[in-house]
C-alpha cells in the first residue's frame, strides 16, 4: 500500500510540473498579439480605402428590364422531400 501511495504522489507531482510547463510555454510564446490596436498598418489603410470606394458604387436597375435578362431560364432542380430519420441517431434503437 505504501508503494502505491508514493507512486500516486510522484504521478501527481509530474502532472503539476507538466501543466505548469505548458502554461509557461503558452503565455510566454505569444509575445505578439493576434489583434492589434494600431490602425496605421498598411493592410488596415488599404481596407479602409476599399470601403470608402464602395460608397461611390451605383447599381443600374435597367439591366433587369433588358429583354435578354428576362429571356433567361431557371434550370434549377426541385429536390423532393425525404423521410425524416430519428431525432438522435446515436441513441439506442428503442428510444
Amino acid at each position: 500500500m505504501k508503494h502505491l501511495f508514493s507512486n500516486t504522489k510522484f504521478t501527481g507531482a509530474l502532472v503539476v510540473i507538466v501543466v505548469a510547463a505548458l502554461l509557461y510555454y503558452w503565455y510566454s510564446s505569444g509575445s505578439t498579439p493576434l489583434l492589434s490596436d494600431s490602425s496605421n498598418s498598411p493592410a488596415s489603410v488599404e481596407i479602409l480605402r476599399a470601403l470608402e470606394g464602395l460608397h461611390t458604387v451605383t447599381l443600374d436597375s435597367t439591366v433587369f428590364e433588358d429583354p435578354v435578362f428576362n429571356s433567361l431560364s431557371d434550370f434549377g432542380v426541385v429536390i423532393p422531400p425525404e423521410p425524416v430519420g430519428r431525432r438522435n441517431p446515436f441513441a439506442p434503437a428503442g428510444n
